[in-house]
């Protein structure tokens, strides 16, 4: 895999882009075989832009360098380039909060070019699942808030619950919508992340719409419900229903 260092046509790209792409740092690569080195590839050469990253991990799980290599256009490299620069100093579950929205927004890309952003986001989270993998550790997945961990575990202890759920739903003005239900019996087709001593089942073919998901618990008057977003995943509408609504 190649870097393709064609000069670009400046008024193609903005000012930002063309400065992380003129200014490359961390190209490169690390042994993947070390078990503190999380790989991440990414893309098709048949479609567009390939991308791999890797992330040397340290104590902690803070990752302390980064490498990348990509085959593909100007916008492609830069957002390597810009995410490989934001990685360093925080640790994997920080690095899986970082946004396609943030580097679309930092590089300035076109709507045409957003696409580069989406694809260095997932290579990310490749990385961070190969490295967690090699650690036996479960990469962070869905966060939940204290008033909401507190509620779904009286729900589910209501309900001889043995999980929550978690589905994706998609179409309308909404894009993405999340819903919860209730678990009886643990569903041998499902994938499952523990937060707080909750199941959480999902679909596997559905984990990249679900990484980020954050669970918070809404009170008003009329009762109690959650709300799901996820700010991998704005929608122009709430992006967020949710089965599990109880009364006060």
């Amino acid at each position: 895999m190649k870097n393709i260092n064609i000069a670009p046509q400046a008024d193609r790209y903005s000012e930002n882009t063309l400065k992380y792409y003129n200014n490359l740092k961390n190209i490169g690569e690390f042994d993947d075989k070390l078990p503190n080195v999380g790989t991440g590839i990414v893309g098709s050469p048949l479609c567009g832009d390939v991308m791999k990253v890797q992330l040397f991990v340290g104590e902690n799980d803070i990752i302390q360098d980064v490498k990348f290599k990509v085959f593909g256009c100007v916008s492609a490299i830069a957002s390597m380039e810009l995410v490989s620069e934001l990685l360093k100093g925080r640790n994997i579950e920080e690095a899986l909060k970082l946004t396609n929205e943030e580097v679309a927004d930092s590089l300035e890309l076109t709507e045409l070019k957003k696409h580069c952003s989406v694809l260095a986001k997932e290579c990310i989270e490749s990385a961070v699942n190969d490295y967690c993998a090699k650690q036996n550790k479960t990469a962070a997945m869905i966060s939940v808030s204290e008033k909401a961990v507190t509620k779904i575990k009286e729900l589910m202890n209501e309900h001889n619950s043995v999980g929550i759920l978690i589905s994706v739903l998609s179409g309308g003005c909404s894009g993405i919508e999340y819903t919860l239900g209730y678990v009886d019996e643990i569903p041998s087709d499902k994938k499952v992340f523990e937060c707080e001593n909750i199941k959480f089942f999902y679909e596997p073919d559905m984990e990249i719409l679900i990484k980020g998901a954050e669970i918070d618990l809404m009170e008003n008057a009329f009762g109690a419900g959650f709300i799901v977003t996820n700010k991998n995943h704005q929608s122009g509408c709430a992006n967020c229903t949710c089965g599990c609504f109880s009364n006060k």
